[in-house]
């Protein structure tokens, strides 16, 4: 049977380096901000790379180079220890040669990641996004701002007051899913200089006004994990998107803005930049 045990820093090595998987929850950041909220376990064999999260009873795709191996090493272990046998957040590529062996497959929507082109987010190009441009003309006009890079700890404890004061206030602290994300952003700041993130803040009138926080993967793709900002100041949100991609993601291919959780204004957020690549993500299981 299979041990699983928490994932710690000794552990960053076995987690994928390289933007193959495209979907952010295999990172090793994804262990370390969320492991608590997802009850996030590992497992290193021979075979395989093995997550688990206790929240869904459910294991990410095995992380190896023999992928029917892995499901008899994972199918072994269900049939011993009781867990059930389910994939989630797999990624297409996978999920077709998981139906090919026998495995029932279905798409996920919700947990589909959004990539976009970065210099799309940088330019912002055509007509179709000539909504981003004229907000951030709007703003440009309105305020006198600048950004800064978010690299003292005085600023990121700045940044998480602000998140978890004004925006917690905001949504009255009440769902489960706040308070992980305000967890998540705690690990952020606390682990910073391991986790190797890059950040930015915007100040208005020397006020902070919006932050944004990413992880270069390598040059085929970034994750943006968080990005904040007071919506009471007209185009906030597009002025730090596109200034946080010239800033720091301007030699990357892709930018991962992660998944809308089928919150319908989050969609329609992320659709609107017109995304170049939807990640998508299966949920496999044994019929």
């Amino acid at each position: 049977m299979l041990e699983f045990y928490e994932p710690s820093a000794k552990d960053r090595h076995l987690f994928p380096t390289n933007s193959r998987y495209k979907a952010y929850q295999y990172y090793y950041s994804y262990s370390v901000l969320w492991k608590e909220a997802v009850g996030l376990t590992i497992c290193k064999t021979d075979t395989a790379f093995y997550m688990h999260l206790d929240e869904d009873d459910c294991f990410l795709l095995p992380i190896t180079d023999d992928l029917p191996k892995a499901m008899a090493e994972l199918e072994a272990h269900c049939a011993e220890s009781g867990q059930r046998l389910q994939l989630e957040c797999v990624p297409a590529k996978e999920a077709k040669i998981l139906e090919s062996m026998g495995y029932t497959i279905e798409h996920t929507r919700n947990l589909d990641d959004y990539l976009y082109e970065s210099e799309k987010l940088i330019k912002l190009g055509g007509r179709k996004l000539q909504a981003k441009r004229n907000h951030i003309s709007q703003f440009e006009r309105a305020y006198t701002y600048s950004i800064r890079h978010l690299s003292t700890k005085e600023m990121r404890e700045e940044c998480y007051t602000m998140a978890s004061t004004t925006w917690l206030d905001a949504q009255d602290c009440a769902t489960k899913e706040i308070q992980d994300e305000l967890v998540a952003l705690r690990k952020t700041f606390d682990n910073w200089d391991e986790l190797g993130f890059v950040g930015m803040l915007v100040c208005v009138d020397h006020h902070l006004t919006a932050f944004t926080v990413g992880e270069i993967i390598d040059d085929g793709m970034a994750i943006v994990h968080f990005e904040k900002g007071d919506t009471s100041y007209i185009g906030i949100y597009s002025v730090i998107n596109q200034l946080f991609c010239s800033q720091y993601l301007s030699d990357v291919k892709y930018v991962n803005r992660q998944e809308d959780a089928g919150v319908e204004g989050l969609r329609k957020a992320k659709l609107s930049y017109r995304p170049d690549l939807m990640v998508e993500k299966y949920r496999v299981t044994k019929p």
